[in-house]
């Protein structure tokens, strides 16, 4: 699931691609991607309107039109793809060059596409058809984004707050790192990096992390974001940017889906996969306590 880092590539991606372009069209092959309103009334709302801005919340994707928000959720397996429009073949790509990332699988399931009046089309990937939109109001908006912590990575995140959002919440840590309602836009890929760097075991209580752990998570947490954020995310599965491309983190990430290998720290462990509140969990028993 795309978290904080890999939402916020693309926030960025289409900053800079589609601020100022109107809407022309939309089409889809699978209309239950939009949540409200009703497809039918969806498709006809967008025509005509322009795209004002971009923003992120957690793992969410705003987009301004006019006097409304594009609200994007990529769910499991969702990204957003900017190409010209005339290379989008019904739901597929259709390009000749075999190494371009438009012609790699997993940035050929596209399910809902926004025809730009510039030529070029933004298009929703999502090979598990999981991901979700729908048009609404301010309103309508801030109802689906009230329940969210503070964002990691904003200089209002201070120590000071980060401990009060870890300790109004029972459980281990990673469950409370994880949980949306605690901090925005962190998933299973960071809070195993994360977790990492601070050297504390996921399974560890929240409520018992001493002063000096909780200082050494808090700056771990955004360091973490930060480098991954700045190499653009995490490709191992599904995840690619607006351009269709991976992200570098994948080769920097220390823990996560690196089971039975050394620990990076060479501390003569090797990093092994448990699973915590059903969810695999990676990490150093020899470096994490």
């Amino acid at each position: 699931m795309p978290e904080l880092p890999e939402v916020e590539t693309i926030k960025n991606d289409l900053k800079r691609q589609v601020v100022g372009a109107t809407i022309t069209e939309v089409d889809t092959d699978w209309p239950k991607t939009v949540n409200e309103p009703e497809y039918e009334l969806f498709s006809s709302l967008l025509p005509g309107k322009k795209i004002k801005d971009i923003q992120r919340r957690g793992k969410n994707l705003i987009i301004a039109v006019d006097d409304s928000y594009l609200w994007v959720h990529f769910k499991m397996t969702g990204h957003m793809v900017v190409a010209p429009a005339k290379s989008l073949n019904k739901d597929k790509w259709d390009v000749d060059d075999p190494d371009s990332p438009l012609a790699e699988r997993v940035n050929q399931y596209i399910h809902l596409a926004f025809y730009l009046d510039d030529g070029r089309v933004m298009a929703l990937s999502d090979l598990r058809k999981f991901a979700r939109v729908a048009l609404v109001n301010e309103e309508g908006l801030n109802e689906i984004l009230a329940n969210l912590g503070p964002e990691p990575l904003e200089d209002s995140f201070t120590f000071d707050v980060f401990v009060a959002r870890i300790m109004k919440k029972r459980g281990v840590i990673k469950k409370v790192l994880m949980d949306q309602d605690v901090i925005a836009g962190i998933g299973n890929i960071y809070a195993d990096e994360i977790l990492f760097e601070a050297r504390i075991a996921p399974q560890r209580a929240a409520s018992e992390l001493s002063e000096s752990e909780l200082k050494r998570l808090y700056k771990s947490t955004r360091d973490v974001l930060k480098k991954a954020v700045k190499m653009r995310g995490t490709s191992i599965s599904d995840y690619r940017d607006a351009s269709g491309k991976k992200g570098a983190y994948s080769e920097a990430r220390k823990v996560y889906r690196r089971t039975d290998e050394p620990c990076p720290n060479d501390c003569g462990g090797v990093v092994h996969r448990v699973k915590i509140n059903g969810r695999s969990s990676h990490y150093c028993p020899n470096c994490q306590k």
